[in-house]
């Protein structure tokens, strides 16, 4: 099972259940990348995050952080 914080969790329910069942963390990660990349922008410009792509980022970043970081 990969690390990951609660609301984490609790947003992959809500928004890519499916990925609740990878057991690799690019399992999650890309897939969760294209959610951000085709959901995540705001228009006009779709340069800035949108309120559903700053709480997918920080998904992201909870799960890369909690699973690839070096180990000493």
């Amino acid at each position: 099972m990969l690390l990951m914080s609660e609301e984490s969790k609790v947003f992959l329910q809500n928004h890519l259940p499916n990925l609740l069942e990878e057991e690799t963390v690019n399992g999650i990660l890309d897939p969760l990348g294209e959610f951000i990349d085709e959901k995540g922008f705001a228009p006009p410009n779709y340069y800035d995050y949108n309120d559903l792509g700053r709480e997918a980022q920080k998904v992201y970043d909870d799960i890369y952080y909690q699973n690839c970081q070096k180990q000493n």
